[in-house]
Order: structure tokens, then C-alpha cells, then sequence
């Protein structure tokens, strides 16, 4: 009887809707990112901490109240670019894995974004960091979940990172002491692969200029002078000098191990899609007392780009290859891209030879 009266009873309770209510979870969205913290506001950069660690930024879990995919971005820019309609544009970021509350970077890593962003070296100046937290929908795709921001704000000092690779060294009757072979910039020919083939940009200044080369920054290793030509060299100790016209800015590689030396005559200007390509609309101007080229003035948009070219016959070219890096080419290189509308001051810097080329554009 118990058990008709219990069957009784739930067929009641179906009947009438007996339920019990369930509560389902609800997203939403947090007031702001927590407790985003840097370990230093003030870095000073150097060779010396180049394995360690220099910055560490964290933040605690963001609550969404379900369970979703939160991507942290961390953005490093220059304060003057993150205001206006390309904010952030220039920002250097980096994406952290979901599951981590914490990026650390060493020494020589965040030395290499500050020379990204294009801070002056050995000099103090304030970069801005900003975490940017993000809710993804299942397939990776942008929800409509409103991003969240926080910043910081910081000090750093940079250095320049200067390659040293084997060198030979330029002693000429125009050279600054005269016939003194030195380890400075303009005067330098340097071999990135250490194969016997240095390379390196030279100013020739008179119509003729008399040098030799020599393999230590003085005249006790092996010296190069005049071989049989003007395009070969000799060890002898009774060797000429070598020659070369100018006045001229010449790309020079020496090989050693087979005796040669070739120049190539080179101009440079900045050419692009700003000025349709031309090689006389904003040339560069060679500075003997800093051996680098600038063009000022140079208006660009957003969007233009861009490459040095040093001859009529584009096969003096620097551009970017397909991993981002600074290299020399033809014509068919890789172009520099420009983020943000504005009136540029370019430089190129060849003076520490092969490897040690830079530019800026500022």
C-alpha cells in the first residue's frame, strides 16, 4: 500500500510541475584588470645583465563568473605613441599563453625591443606597458566580450649591441691619425661568416687616396697592399699601396684568402611608394665627421613603403628579409612599411662594417 501512495505522490508532483528551479551561470565582465604590477620602474641595460632578469610584470586571474579563454597581450610602446588615431600602432606586443599570470623578460631580450621601439642608447627614457585582457570564443575568433586594459609606466636605458666579428682595418694618407690603423667607425671591414671576405663602407675623400689593410689595429699583424692591380692585394712588405678615385662612398670587400679587393661607388637616397619610387625626390646626405647618410623631411603615410637605394641600377639596396632583419640586396628585398603618417628624419649608419649596419627613422 506504501508504494501505491508513493506512486500516487510522484505522479502528483509530475503532474503539477513540481520542479526544482537550477541556476544557470552568467558572464560577466570585470570592473578592470587585477593587480597588474611591474617588478622595477627603472632599468638600466647593459652587456653585464644580459642573462639576467630585468623586468617581470604580473596580474591576478580575471573573474568572469563562467569559465572562459582569457588571452593577456602585453604592449610596449613610446609614450607619444599611444595617444590619437594610431595609438598603439607602433607597440611592440607579445601574447601570453592563457593559463600564465606572468612574463618575464633577461636582459639582452629587452634590450632588443628598446632598439625596436628606437630609443636613444645610454640615455634614460619612458616606455609605457600596457596588459590587455581579451575573452576569446571556443574557436580563437574575437568575442563581444569588451576588452579590459591596464597600464604602467617605466623607465629604460638601452644599449647599442655591436657584433664583433674578425676585422681587418683601413690606414690611409686621408685617415684620422694618418697611416694609423684603428678599430673606428668608417674605417673598419668586417667578416660575418669568418671566411677571409670582409666588407665594410669607406669614404674616400680626395681624387686619390693611398691605403692599406692590415689584420690587427696596428702594423704587427699581416698588412695588405697593391698586388698586381687595382682589384688584387699582396702580403709582401714591399707591397705598394692600394688606390682608389674619389671623392666617393664605397662599398669595399677584401678577400684575403684570395687576394682581392673590389669597390662599388654608392649615393644613397630613400625611395618608395611616397614618392613613386624615385631615386632624386629625397637623397641622402653623407656627414664625414659621423659617417652616416640622413634624409630629412621625409613625408610618408601610414601604410607607404619604402628601402635605401645607393645606385641607379637598384643593385645596392637595404630592405627587410622574410624573418624582419636589416639586410643588403637588389631591388626584389623585402620594403620597410610605415606605421604612422608623419615627417621623418632617416639615417643609415654603415661605418662598423658587415653585420653592424643600422638605420633609424625617427
Amino acid at each position: 500500500m506504501k508504494k501505491i501512495f508513493a506512486a500516487i505522490a510522484l505522479l502528483t508532483c509530475l503532474l503539477s510541475g513540481c520542479s526544482k528551479q537550477l541556476t544557470e551561470p552568467v558572464l560577466h565582465s570585470p570592473s578592470g584588470v587585477n593587480g597588474f604590477t611591474e617588478s622595477a620602474n627603472s632599468v638600466v641595460l647593459s652587456s653585464a645583465n644580459d642573462s639576467a632578469t630585468v623586468a617581470v610584470f604580473s596580474w591576478q586571474t580575471a573573474n568572469y563568473g563562467v569559465s572562459v579563454p582569457v588571452t593577456y597581450t602585453l604592449q610596449i610602446d613610446q609614450p607619444a605613441d599611444t595617444s590619437g588615431a594610431n595609438a598603439w600602432s607602433n607597440a611592440i606586443n607579445t601574447t601570453i599563453t592563457t593559463d600564465s599570470l606572468t612574463k618575464s623578460w633577461m636582459g639582452i631580450d629587452f634590450n632588443h625591443i628598446m632598439n625596436q621601439l628606437g630609443l636613444p642608447n645610454g640615455v634614460a627614457s619612458t616606455v609605457v606597458v600596457r596588459l590587455k585582457q581579451a575573452v576569446k570564443q571556443s574557436t580563437g575568433d574575437t568575442s563581444t566580450v569588451t576588452s579590459l586594459f591596464s597600464t604602467l609606466s617605466m623607465t629604460v636605458t638601452p644599449y647599442k649591441v655591436v657584433l664583433i666579428y674578425p676585422k681587418v682595418y683601413v690606414a690611409g694618407d686621408w685617415t684620422n691619425p694618418t697611416w694609423t690603423p684603428a678599430n673606428q667607425p668608417g674605417f673598419v671591414l668586417a667578416s660575418v661568416l669568418s671566411n677571409g671576405s670582409y666588407e665594410g663602407y669607406v669614404w674616400f675623400p680626395n681624387a686619390g687616396n693611398n691605403f692599406k689593410l692590415t689584420s690587427e689595429p696596428d702594423w704587427n699583424g699581416t698588412n695588405y697592399g697593391w698586388g698586381t692591380s687595382g682589384t688584387t692585394l699582396s702580403t709582401a712588405g714591399s707591397a705598394g699601396n692600394c688606390w682608389y678615385g674619389g671623392p666617393a662612398y664605397a662599398r669595399v670587400v677584401a678577400d684575403v684568402n684570395k687576394l682581392t679587393i673590389n669597390y662599388t661607388t654608392t649615393s644613397w637616397v630613400v625611395a618608395g611608394d611616397f614618392n613613386s619610387w624615385s631615386l632624386t625626390g629625397n637623397p641622402m646626405t653623407f656627414n664625414p665627421a659621423t659617417n652616416t647618410w640622413t634624409a630629412t623631411g621625409v613625408q610618408m603615410t601610414a601604410g607607404n613603403q619604402w628601402k635605401f637605394v645607393g645606385d641607379s641600377g637598384w643593385n645596392n639596396c637595404f630592405g627587410l628579409d622574410s624573418k624582419g632583419n636589416f639586410v643588403f640586396g637588389n631591388g626584389n628585398i623585402g620594403n620597410f612599411t610605415v606605421t604612422k603618417t608623419g615627417t621623418y628624419t632617416v639615417t643609415l649608419d654603415l661605418s662598423h662594417g658587415a653585420g653592424n649596419y643600422t638605420y633609424s627613422v625617427q
